[in-house]
């Protein structure tokens, strides 16, 4: 944009901003700070056409087809690592980056009053500190590792202590237990 080319952003999600507006939770990331970041790509004349996923009726030809010279693929990285362990396919139990996708997007979301977050990352944090933001009572993250190789930063950690997520250290879950009607 800033050499004259007229470029056009198709944005999978129903907002601006990827990954970004999704995974982050608005306490670490204020929407205002992210609406004046984009906003300065979109006063570059940058048009963003949010729910416009690539595929389907949208295909990289038909862009070509359409005028296009050239195309850059940037998708984010929306997904996770499985946990390889049995019961992990249960109802309750879901994906760190879908949590919080569902979460930043004020969807409907039902949790428990007692929530474990498997992981040791800032994702693992926000959905910890998220879970206790929709109710949870009792929130414990799992790490496989020490506080020490724990790669969530200090100050997220510190956070989330602060507001009473309880920490175990050196635990890997084996299995989910699920009971006979699906219950976790």
């Amino acid at each position: 944009a800033l050499r004259g080319y007229k470029m056009t952003v198709f944005e999978a999600l129903p907002v601006v901003g990827g990954m970004l507006s999704v995974a982050i939770p608005e306490y670490r990331l204020p929407r205002d700070i992210l609406a004046d970041e984009v906003k300065s790509v979109t006063d570059l004349g940058v048009e963003i056409r949010v729910n416009t996923p690539i595929g389907g009726d949208l295909t990289l030809d038909g862009l070509f087809e359409e005028g296009c010279k050239s195309v850059f693929l940037a998708m984010g990285a929306h997904g996770n690592l499985p946990l390889n362990i049995r019961g992990e396919g249960a109802k309750e139990v879901v994906s760190g980056v879908k949590f919080l996708r569902d979460f930043n997007l004020g969807r409907k979301m039902e949790i428990g009053q007692r929530v474990v977050v498997i992981g040791g990352g800032n994702v693992a944090i926000d959905g910890a500190r998220s879970a206790l933001r929709l109710g949870a009572k009792e929130v414990t993250i799992l790490y496989r590792r020490s506080r020490q190789e724990m790669p969530a930063s200090d100050e997220e950690i510190e956070a989330a202590i602060s507001e009473g997520v309880n920490i175990t250290y050196l635990a890997a879950p084996l299995e989910v237990l699920v009971e006979e009607e699906g219950r976790v």
